[in-house]
C-alpha cells in the first residue's frame, strides 16, 4: 500500500510539472557574445522570406521580430560586423530529422551566443 501511495504521489507531482507549450506569433530572444555580454545592433531577419524586413537587438541584446507568415515558421539569420553570421534553425531535429521544438516562438525567450571573427595577421615580407 505504501508503494502504491508513493507511485501516486510521484505521478501527481510529474503531472503538475508538465506544461503544454504554446507558440506565439513573434520571434523573440536574446543575443550574447561568447563572454555572455549582450550584443546590441545584431541584425535579425527570416531566411526564406523578405530579408528587407528585419530588426536589431537593443542594448540588452533583446529582439522581437513579427513573423512574416502565420502558416510558415522560418529560420533566423543573425548578422553583426565582427561576428560570424549565424543561421538559427527554427526547429531542432533529432537523428531522424523529426521536429523536436520550435525556437524563438515559444512562450519564453530563447538565447543565442555569437562568436567573434578571429583575425589572422599575415606577415608582409616586403612583397606588395
Amino acid at each position: 500500500m505504501r508503494k502504491l501511495i508513493s507511485i501516486l504521489i510521484l505521478l501527481l507531482f510529474t503531472a503538475c510539472w508538465h506544461k503544454s507549450y504554446k507558440l506565439v506569433d513573434n520571434y523573440r530572444g536574446y543575443i550574447y557574445d561568447s563572454k555572455n555580454t549582450p550584443l546590441e545592433k545584431v541584425r535579425i531577419y527570416e531566411r526564406h522570406l523578405d530579408s528587407a524586413k528585419y530588426v536589431y537587438t537593443d542594448k540588452n541584446g533583446y529582439f522581437l521580430l513579427k513573423g512574416g507568415s502565420s502558416t510558415f515558421v522560418d529560420d533566423l539569420v543573425l548578422e553583426k560586423e565582427g561576428y560570424i553570421t549565424d543561421t538559427v534553425f527554427a526547429f531542432s531535429y533529432n537523428g531522424g530529422r523529426v521536429r523536436n521544438i520550435t525556437r524563438f516562438l515559444m512562450e519564453w525567450s530563447d538565447t543565442v551566443r555569437m562568436r567573434e571573427v578571429k583575425r589572422i595577421d599575415i606577415p608582409n615580407n616586403g612583397n606588395n
